[in-house]
């Protein structure tokens, strides 16, 4: 069965106005007993974030060690073939797109920072068993953008069991007309058991990240910034962040969503029963038409709105943090629980519902929906993190990312109109130097040696040294990503 939802935090403070002058620090055990739900309070003594087990309750081994939600049994390329990335070309050998176009289990492991600009068409992953590793990036990091003429999604994934983590997606205007120009897509009932992890995505001319009928997966720990007014031919006065639409059974936590006025995300699925789960993101927009919303197009919507953090903006439509659509009459329930939205709801005594319209309050329900774990901590707590943590920040964060953030803090900037030429452009990433891997597993001869491998043994990388389920590749990308709990390839206490 999938588990219920678990409260853990690391750090709080007080909830502050919309003046936002912080308050002092608190122990975080204390806040939480204000902020804990009955489903959550066995789980809420702690303050310390306890690490998850690699098994999800169904047995699946899980993506990553901090992979939450419906895609963390994604098994990515597990066990494949290691494919190097050697330059920055559209296509080619050595290029992204020969990686991503290949058959069998693959991991995508980048020798080389930089730009990837695509002129002709998207990468479209078909195959299935991936794995991009944007974290074994060089330099600056890894980007990709579109040129004008390239009027689909940068990557579309029409498949099952895709793994991507440290990218930053940053396509830009078009000069054609284009229905879905963007960052990333999930198209087909095939495309299911995916997990996005730490990707920054802006300047989309229509929703920077979209899907239909993609199925159980997870957008987690990105950041999804500064979607387009007007980004080309037939695309006007838009500033549209992410949707969603059919499919169903969705993540979206710890996340920010900057500068988009409506979509943040929008979400409309199709399949009977599923569940989106929204929990600990941060919305911020100088103006609002609508924050996050759901839509009951085609079927009766169920979803959790749980600790999450919004600042205010100008009222355009609707600010409160959840919109609900009416489309068909199948309806909505909606559990919301202890979230901060100014400035509707900026106490955690105030009752839940406040974050809905008056009128639209009769969709709350009193229990959350079962989903898959997803660690989550009081609303301002998920503020310092997201800020700190979200996004590609490996090998570290752009300008772009930089900048967006010191926005949300302060509270500055308005929405982009066409040009990300206007708020500084496509950053320079730097090519950089790559680490040492004599025998091309994928692994670094330093941290080869440092575990007790064999860095002229090119097999060594898909086994799995400590018994955890996870291969010694798998190993050094946890560490590479930065995750605080992976990273460790040695034998366990038991087996030495």
């Amino acid at each position: 069965m999938l588990a219920a939802r678990s409260t853990a935090s690391r750090r709080s403070r007080h909830w502050h106005s919309p003046g936002y002058v912080a308050a002092p620090l608190m122990l975080a055990g204390l806040l939480l007993g204000s902020w804990t739900g009955p489903v959550r309070e066995a789980e809420a003594a702690t303050a310390v974030r306890e690490p998850l087990s690699p098994r999800l309750p169904d047995g699946r081994q899980r993506a990553f060690p901090t992979a939450e939600g419906f895609g963390a049994g994604s098994l990515g390329g597990r066990g494949g073939k290691v494919i190097y990335v050697v330059n920055t070309n559209e296509s080619g050998p050595g290029s992204l797109r020969g990686c991503v176009e290949a058959s069998g289990p693959r991991v995508c492991i980048f020798r080389t920072g930089g730009t990837i600009t695509l002129r002709e068409k998207s990468l479209v992953v078909r195959n299935p068993f991936l794995t991009i590793a944007g974290e074994t990036a060089p330099g600056g990091g890894v980007a990709i953008r579109n040129g004008e003429t390239q009027i689909r999604p940068s990557i579309e994934i029409s498949t099952n069991d895709v793994v991507i983590r440290h990218i930053r997606l940053r396509p830009g205007p078009h000069a054609r007309k284009a229905c879905c120009s963007g960052g990333l897509g999930m198209y087909s009932e095939a495309a299911r058991d995916i997990m996005l992890d730490h990707i920054s995505a802006s300047w989309g001319s229509d929703e920077t990240i979209d899907s239909e009928d993609a199925s159980n997966f997870t957008w987690q720990w990105g950041i999804t910034s500064e979607p387009l007014l007007k980004g080309g031919p037939g695309k006007d006065d838009r500033a549209r962040n992410m949707l969603f639409t059919k499919g169903g059974n969705v993540s979206v936590h710890h996340s920010l969503f900057a500068f988009g006025r409506f979509r943040n995300p929008q979400i409309k699925m199709k399949t009977p029963g599923a569940v989106a789960d929204v929990v600990n993101n941060v919305f911020f927009s100088p103006a609002w038409q609508y924050v996050v919303s759901f839509g009951d197009e085609w079927t009766h919507i169920q979803a959790n709105v749980v600790g999450n953090y919004k600042i205010a903006g100008q009222k355009l439509r609707n600010d409160h943090m959840v919109q609900l659509f009416s489309e068909s009459g199948l309806g909505h329930s909606i559990y919301v629980k202890d979230n901060y939205d100014e400035p509707y709801r900026t106490e955690p005594d105030q009752d839940d519902s406040l974050v809905l319209t008056e009128d639209q309050r009769r969709f709350v329900v009193k229990a959350p929906f079962k989903v898959p774990t997803v660690r989550t901590s009081a609303p301002m707590v998920a503020y310092d993190e997201v800020l700190a943590e979200a996004g590609a920040t490996k090998p570290e964060r752009d300008a772009v990312d930089k900048r967006i953030i010191e926005a949300t803090k302060s509270r500055s900037g308005r929405l982009l109109k066409t040009d990300p030429r206007d708020v500084g452009g496509w950053p320079d990433l730097d090519a950089g130097t790559p680490y040492q891997d004599g025998d091309m597993d994928g692994i670094s001869d330093d941290w080869e040696a440092k575990s007790g491998l064999d860095p002229a043994n090119a097999d060594d990388g898909r086994v799995d040294m400590d018994g955890d389920g996870w291969s010694n590749l798998e190993e050094f990308l946890h560490f590479m990503a930065g995750d605080p709990e992976g990273g460790d390839a040695g034998p366990t206490p038991d087996a030495q």
